[in-house]
């Protein structure tokens, strides 16, 4: 029986025109809807700090601060993986996010957009590089599965290569969000949530342990 896989939403709505608002949604989800107890599942959160951005200003840079990290909440170590975009391509054109607060990296996803100029901001370095292919150009904790990639069943999510203990968290996926207005600035959508599944699987009766993040999630998923 493959283990319970629960997922966690954020959807958090960044209005662009004048003051915005947090919206924050939780989602549970089991793969086998019989068994509602069980001794051992998996149960993750995202842990968002989030502030309530004050009004944006048209033609500038603005900053907001946006932690993205998973807690793993349950009682079994867990794989995670999150999808984060912003669904409006033009949103995306103009928005960069930052793992460490000081340089930003293109929101759009396109893991083969590796070309780098930068641009100092007030102390912020803004790269025209993808935030994904930066990710993927690092040994971090974290990788981004492009929408081409061949292994289908994975794209289009960032995946936490190591497994996340019971009462512990991801490292964050990204620490700040800077969104570049015009002079007729619109509402922005950056949709974040997560899911998990177990670190370990049933097989001929003997509990084994996947071999890493990808086997986990193609075994989950097959």
């Amino acid at each position: 029986m493959k283990k319970r896989k629960v997922f966690t939403g954020s959807a958090v709505l960044l209005a662009v025109l004048a003051a915005a608002g947090g919206i924050m949604a939780y989602l549970g989800a089991s793969d086998d809807a019989e068994n509602t107890v069980e001794v051992a599942h998996d149960k993750i959160a995202v842990t968002e700090n989030f502030p309530k951005p004050s009004d944006l200003e048209s033609n500038a840079n603005n900053y907001y601060t946006k932690e993205v990290g998973i807690a793993n909440t349950g009682n079994v170590d867990c794989y995670v993986r999150v999808y984060a975009d912003l669904p409006d391509s033009a949103a995306a054109a103009e928005s960069f996010y930052s793992a460490d607060g000081v340089n930003y990296y293109s929101a759009v996803r396109d893991a083969g957009l590796s070309a780098d100029t930068s641009s100092e901001d007030n102390g912020k370095i803004i790269h025209t590089q993808s935030f994904v292919n930066m990710l993927n150009s690092q040994d971090g904790d974290w990788i981004f599965v492009p929408d081409d990639d061949s292994s289908e069943k994975l794209r289009g999510y960032y995946y936490y290569k190591k497994p996340v203990k019971v009462g512990e968290k991801t490292a964050d996926l990204f620490k700040s969000v800077m969104i570049h207005t015009g002079d007729a600035p619109e509402a922005a959508d950056l949709t974040v949530y997560a899911e998990s599944v177990d670190c370990v699987y049933e097989e001929n009766g003997q509990e084994k342990t996947y071999a890493d993040y990808a086997a986990a999630w193609n075994g989950f998923l097959s």
